[in-house]
């Protein structure tokens, strides 16, 4: 009944259609099976985003695409300024620390991005975005139980051609981007990007540092906001008849303040917390008062070049790229005027990658097989201050150097007596070497306890199959049903401060995916309709549990778990002037065995079931909770457009439901800073035409236009717990001059 409640609103808004002529949509053609193919006839649960959404909408970086795609969540990481996380289908890393690995794979023009933390980057000149959802192992690899993400730039264009952009708005917002294609001749096609924005912060920062005895003055005026740039240049260039050259360079930096914490509880221990009891409130959003500098600064770059030789029955290509990320965030976790708590992570890291792709297709067969190389190293400084010391009370670095390989195949084949019918097979054998170092010390005392953690190396192999098949039942609908098997990468608990956890690694997550679906596209092409039902079994899941005594986050393997649910996505064509679109994701995870150890917490008693002492084990199945991960997600969206002038008017509402969920796995920390239900509504009005010969177009958008309030992040300290919020009504406008 509570899940009929919520879609109301979606199923009234679909049956209020009209009649009248008819539009097309646009046929959409994605990559993600290494080949083109229009998206309905990819045997998997996908969703592409076009250029002319991403413009529309104003998307400007990955956390925007989550709300339009079913069963998708990113968010900024919760302990971590300058990370994400990223959840498919239930599945989902928490902690951006290296030496773990994400379950979701992002991709830039084909080159794995490897880490969240530096994750965050701009959304520019893109030709599309490919959200696959499901194990993606056969070609892609490690790290995509949840599915895939890929980032598909726009290619330089032919004639000389670009657009200037300048943006205004709310907290004094001021953008600027300019993007432009110059061909140097026929063959060598360039293009150049730049983009910067900058806005003041959704919290101010209010100073009681006269007012009241230990507090301090507040050293930033506002958290939250905005200052980033980006650059990207790209070479296509035709060396022969036969072989082409695309590179690119891409590069993001930021020098911001975080999201700030708000102190939403507190409980009272005389003489410990006697300077801070007040300061707690659940619904102080815009407003706070905090001593601790905060940061957000990130450099993310990377190189990418595509050789692509073309004969007449073949195609050979090579991808290499590079990425690297220098990251630096500042945390004053507790909230208050008073230096009480403050973390920061100091993050260097290189990576580079190799891939081989040998592709054949004929009339019965298509089919590609490759060979894969990545490594990556880096190192991470981690201080966790406590001022009463003077200096850092723990202070730790912790580093890796990983390298893998792998080789894949996958073949589409129709059967000469079924032709409507394909079936697809493929496989992947991977093996890595992973090598890790921590130290730690208490530089207070002049303590560097370097000889308990040892380096420790562990070697890990993996055998990833698949098979789909795929029937065109007409030529407007498609059914399929896929079978894949995909594993995360085994990690270390580096962060930890126990010498044990480090040199014990995690055991691979391996998951097995079953899943069936439809894909319809009308002969008018003024529909589009497409659903998925799967089940996912996970052994071995790797969750990061937060952990009061060591100030972080521990990863273990929690065991198994069933995970199931389905997507649906519409789009619809009413008449030649409105569109309708909905999507919809569904979940229902369980751990079917969840070993945990019971532990005593001072705040809410002790939650051991009966006949349990604490510290001992006990399957925590029933009480531990999925992270990040909403039984239900949907988003509708209205479009109209009209004539108006030398140009067309076109506006747009959308608006996204996210169910209530909870951040972390263990019910020590989902009994304060779990996230209630929210919806959010933009809008957004654009004309385009021509004034005075020149291509024009201007738009006025808002951001929550309903002003609601709604939790993002939270962490449960013990005596006091700490939440983050999404921002508030935002509006500005937009100009853009093209040439």
């Amino acid at each position: 009944m509570l899940l009929r409640t919520k879609l109301l609103p979606v199923v009234l808004a679909i049956g209020a259609t009209a009649s009248g002529s008819l539009a097309q949509l646009e046929e959409v053609v994605v990559t993600a099976q290494k080949r083109e193919q229009s998206i309905t006839d990819v045997p998997i649960s996908i969703t592409a985003i076009t250029r002319d959404t991403i413009e529309m909408l104003g998307i400007t970086s990955a956390q925007d695409i989550g709300a339009l795609t079913p069963n998708l969540q990113i968010s900024d990481s919760p302990g971590n300024a300058n990370g994400l996380t990223i959840n498919i289908r239930g599945s989902v890393t928490i902690n951006p620390a290296l030496t773990l690995e994400p379950t979701a794979g992002l991709y830039i023009d084909g080159v794995y991005v490897g880490k969240n933390t530096g994750g965050i980057f701009d959304v520019m000149d893109l030709e599309r975005v490919e959200v696959l959802r499901g194990p993606q192992g056969t070609l892609y690899g490690k790290n995509t139980v949840g599915g895939a993400v890929n980032f598909i730039s726009r290619r330089p264009g032919d004639t000389f051609s670009g657009d200037i952009k300048v943006g205004f708005g709310e907290l004094s917002r001021r953008m600027f981007r300019v993007q432009a294609d110059i061909p140097l001749s026929d063959d060598i096609r360039t293009s150049l990007a730049y983009s910067q924005e900058q806005r003041d912060g959704v919290v101010k920062n209010i100073d009681f540092s006269d007012d009241i005895s230990g507090a301090n003055p507040p050293s930033t005026e506002d958290f939250g906001n905005i200052y980033k740039q980006s650059f990207r240049v790209a070479v296509d260039a035709d060396l022969n008849e036969r072989l082409n050259a695309y590179y690119s360079f891409d590069s993001f930096e930021t020098d911001q303040n975080p999201r700030f914490f708000q102190m939403t509880r507190i409980i009272p221990v005389p003489g410990l917390t006697d300077g801070i009891i007040g300061w707690d409130s659940p619904k102080r959003f815009d407003k706070g008062s905090l001593d601790g500098a905060g940061a957000d600064d990130v450099k993310v770059s990377g190189h990418a070049l595509t050789l692509t030789y073309d004969s007449d029955s073949f195609t050979i290509r090579s991808i290499t790229g590079s990425r690297s990320i220098e990251s630096y965030d500042l945390l004053d976790w507790d909230a208050t005027p008073f230096h009480l708590l403050q973390t920061s992570r100091d993050v260097d890291y290189d990576s580079f990658s190799q891939e081989l792709q040998f592709i054949r297709n004929t009339d019965q067969f298509n089919s590609v097989v490759g060979l894969y190389y990545f490594e990556e190293e880096g190192r991470t400084i981690n201080p966790l201050d406590l001022p009463l010391y003077g200096s850092p009370l723990l202070d730790t670095e912790y580093g890796l150097d990983n390298k893998s390989w792998a080789l894949f195949a996958q073949v589409d084949y129709v059967p000469t007596s079924i032709s409507n019918l394909t079936v697809t097979v493929g496989a992947r054998y991977s093996e890595e070497d992973k090598n890790v170092y921590r130290s730690f010390g208490i530089p207070a005392f002049g303590l560097t306890l370097l000889d308990q953690f040892k380096p420790a190396q562990a070697s890990y192999d993996n055998f990833s199959p698949s098979i789909a098949l795929n029937y065109a039942l007409s030529d407007e609908l498609n059914v399929y049903a896929r079978i894949a098997r995909g594993w995360k990468a085994g990690v270390f608990n580096a962060e930890s401060n126990n010498p044990v956890l480090l040199s014990e690694p995690l055991d691979e997550e391996l998951v097995t995916s079953y899943e069936a679906g439809f894909k319809l596209r009308s002969l008018s092409g003024n529909l589009t309709l497409n659903g998925a039902v799967f089940l996912n079994d996970v052994e071995d899941m790797q969750i990061s549990r937060f952990n009061q005594q060591e100030a972080g986050s521990i990863f273990t393997n929690a065991g198994s778990a069933t995970i199931s649910g389905a997507e649906l996505e519409l789009a619809y064509a009413m008449s030649e002037a409105t569109t309708l679109g909905f999507n919809v994701g569904l979940i229902d995870a369980e751990y079917d065995e969840y070993i945990d150890e019971c532990r005593i917490d001072a705040n809410f008693g002790n939650p051991c079931p009966a006949g349990v002492a604490p510290g001992e084990l006990f399957d925590a199945k029933n009480v531990n909770s999925f992270p990040y991960t909403p039984e239900l997600t949907y988003n509708v969206f209205l479009q109209h457009g009209m004539p108006l002038g030398t140009g067309a008017l076109t506006a747009r509402l959308d608006y996204a439901y996210t169910d209530d969920h909870d951040i972390f796995p263990d019910p020590y920390n989902t009994v304060n800073t779990g996230i209630d239900s929210y919806g959010l509504l933009n809008a957004r009005i654009d004309w385009a035409g021509k004034i005075a010969s020149q291509d024009i177009r201007i738009g006025l958008w808002s951001k929550n236009l309903t002003n609601k309030e709604y939790r993002l992040n939270g962490i449960e300290w013990g005596l006091l717990t700490t939440m983050q919020y999404g921002d508030p009504e935002l509006w500005g406008i937009d100009l853009t001059v093209s040439f």
